[in-house]
């Protein structure tokens, strides 16, 4: 594929989850066009931000707008007048977004209003949960795309019944196994399960960060203690989310001192826990994609999920927000090999060079 220097293309990111599943697609797109990277700083502590491009090998990004911490409406009013005032600077030819974060509809905003056309990776995806500001994100990201790359045939389902036209559809499948396999071979660099004496497939790696569940105390509350009672039959791994630390601490809400709390980890060390635990509890997207590479059953303490092919697959469950809940499927996985083998025994396909396939129908769109 020839490059094409005089096309100006932007990507804009600004959170873990966008740089973790851009990171195979921005060097093609360094190699292809003129491409520049716009970070809102919507994550910005060195765990959650630099330490990735450090990791995965990206380049710096050509404006870092560092918008930070603010409430959903004025974090991203803040990010929608920056960006704008970049897109009129440069001129790109294209805006390129990626999922369903405040950045995410930053980005899809100011493009679209300056008439530059947008494509969103991950288009299609649906909790069908309007509570969740991610959902509004998403759904106002695609209907305002004008390439979508959907990860799977369900999302490019949801896309036809919005009324969006099948030809700015393409079913492309996910990012998030490019990432793993390009990473996979480093895990061998990392010590980290060293570092917390944790013995191979005897301990349970934990994320949360969703607003649904830590914005909601009681439902909070209802996770930790669940965690906390695991704790005493099994390690936890609990690498923390410094906005989830914050509301930890704001609420006055106890943890178990067994459950082993981490600031939140590198790329390379936390793919290194995921594949030596036993299962992966999650409220994280991504987390429930990286979790088939590395064919770890997935729990997901909410009621739906943006990723129900994966559900509907047998490899990752919804074990709800109560106790009571939470306790009863996850003990299930933690007590019974049986249960344990035969979800890792179910065989799912996952996409493999997405990143190029991507590439590839944003060159045929540009030529247009």
């Amino acid at each position: 594929m020839k490059n094409n220097k005089n096309v100006k293309v932007v990507t804009v990111l600004g959170t873990r989850p966008e740089i973790i599943k851009l990171s195979p697609l921005i060097p093609l797109l360094d190699e292809k066009f003129n491409h520049i990277l716009i970070h809102t700083g919507q994550h910005y502590d060195y765990e959650m931000d630099s330490l990735f491009f450090k990791e995965l090998q990206l380049k710096q990004p050509s404006y870092n707008l560092k918008v930070g911490s603010h409430s959903q409406g004025k974090q991203t009013a803040i990010m929608l007048e920056n960006i704008e005032e970049i897109l009129i600077l440069e001129k790109p030819d294209m805006v390129i977004v990626q999922g369903d974060t405040n950045s995410t509809l930053s980005g899809a905003l100011a493009a679209s209003k300056l008439h530059i056309p947008v494509a969103h990776i991950e288009a299609g995806c649906r909790s069908f949960n309007r509570y969740m500001p991610e959902e509004i994100n998403r759904v106002i990201a695609d209907h305002i795309s004008d390439i979508l790359f959907a990860s799977d045939k369900k999302a490019g389902e949801c896309l036809l019944k919005e009324g969006i036209p099948r030809e700015k559809i393409f079913l492309t499948g996910s990012t998030a196994f490019d990432v793993c396999l390009r990473n996979k071979e480093f895990i061998t660099n990392s010590n980290i399960d060293k570092r917390l004496k944790l013995t191979k497939n005897q301990f349970i790696l934990v994320t949360l960060h969703r607003a649904e569940n830590t914005n909601n105390p009681q439902r909070f509350k209802n996770i930790i203690d669940a965690l906390n009672s695991l704790s005493e039959a099994i390690d936890i791994v609990f690498p923390i989310h410094p906005r989830t630390a914050k509301i930890v601490k704001q609420h006055n809400i106890k943890m178990n001192t067994k459950i082993k709390v981490t600031k939140p980890l590198g790329y390379i060390d936390f793919i290194k826990l995921m594949s030596q635990c036993r299962i992966i509890f999650s409220d994280s997207g991504g987390v429930q994609e990286e979790a088939i590479v590395f064919n770890k059953p997935c729990l997901i303490p909410r009621e739906d999920s943006e990723w129900m092919r994966l559900i509907e697959a047998g490899k990752n469950f919804l074990v709800g927000i109560e106790t009571q809940s939470i306790l009863k499927k996850t003990r299930e996985f933690i007590t019974d090999d049986t249960k344990l083998n035969q979800v890792k025994a179910i065989k799912y396909p996952y996409d493999k060079n997405v990143s190029k396939k991507i590439l590839a129908l944003l060159s045929d769109f540009l030529k247009k």
